[in-house]
């Protein structure tokens, strides 16, 4: 399984997020407040107490469901000839039924792939998956080999809660009389990190955050700041780390196996 870490290229620059905010500053403090007629916050009211450029991560997962199975089928052919009785196939014979068919038992090997890629935050936001398939897909990207990144997120959802959703996504049915082997096949497991930037304003008693997205420059008007949240991406093998639920994975107690040979290969003992 390839394991990476990327991180996004900033579009939206500090100066160019800023100058964002505070277009956007009088929506900090909520649709209520906005509307009021005699308590509003006004442009000369709102300062900005504090600024933060953090990265918040999501995953990719890139798999395929790789399953050999045996199906019975009758196959049923129209007989043209309106005085056929019975029909010798491979020396054994077939009658001809009242709808002028013949019925032929079969039985069918199957093989069948289904791929999958696979988004999901990994703060557990209900951020559209199609979202997140926009971000990969457009804006430039860089790997990383270690944690000397700053203001990363830790992720909530881990590696192995990620693998989980895969091998649920690819576990439907398979209409078959026997399964001859049924494998998800993990290719990769990336966790992206773009750029936020949060802005906090103060009005009166009141605070209230913009968030400023560093790639496409939408602006939310409900924002946090993270603050102890942030440190640095730390060790590799602990982000992708898939601890006791492992053994689970590899050996989920139904026909599916998932394969994950480079994780085995380095878990193996010495």
């Amino acid at each position: 399984m390839d394991e990476k870490i990327c991180v996004f290229e900033d579009v939206y620059n500090d100066t160019s997020a800023r100058a964002q905010a505070e277009h956007e500053k009088l929506g900090a403090f909520g649709m209520l407040a906005r509307m009021k007629l005699w308590d509003r916050p006004r442009e000369g009211e709102v300062a900005l107490a504090n600024t933060e450029k953090r990265y918040e991560p999501f995953w990719m997962a890139k798999a395929a469901r790789r399953t050999s199975y045996i199906r019975k089928h009758v196959y049923r052919i129209k007989v043209e000839h309106p005085h056929v009785a019975t029909v010798e196939i491979f020396d054994r014979k077939f009658p001809v039924d009242a709808h002028r068919e013949l019925q032929l038992p079969a039985v069918e090997e199957c093989a069948s792939t289904t791929s999958l890629v696979h988004y999901v935050d990994a703060l557990g936001h209900d951020t559209p998956e199609k979202t997140l398939i926009d971000y990969a897909g457009r804006y430039p990207f860089r790997e990383i080999t270690d944690s000397s990144e700053p203001h990363f997120i830790v992720p909530t959802v881990t590696a192995a809660s990620v693998l989980q959703q895969v091998k649920s996504r690819l576990s439907a049915p398979v209409e078959a009389d026997a399964i001859s082997s049924d494998e998800i096949d993990i290719a990769s497991l990336t966790l992206f990190y773009r750029p936020v930037h949060a802005f906090e304003f103060t009005w009166k008693d009141k605070t209230g955050v913009i968030e400023i997205d560093g790639l496409s420059g939408r602006v939310n008007k409900e924002g946090t700041m993270l603050g102890g949240a942030v440190r640095r991406l730390g060790n590799r093998d602990t982000l992708f780390d898939l601890g006791a639920d492992f053994a689970g994975m590899v050996l989920p107690g139904g026909t599916i196996v998932v394969k994950l040979i480079d994780k085995l290969s380095r878990k193996a003992p010495a």
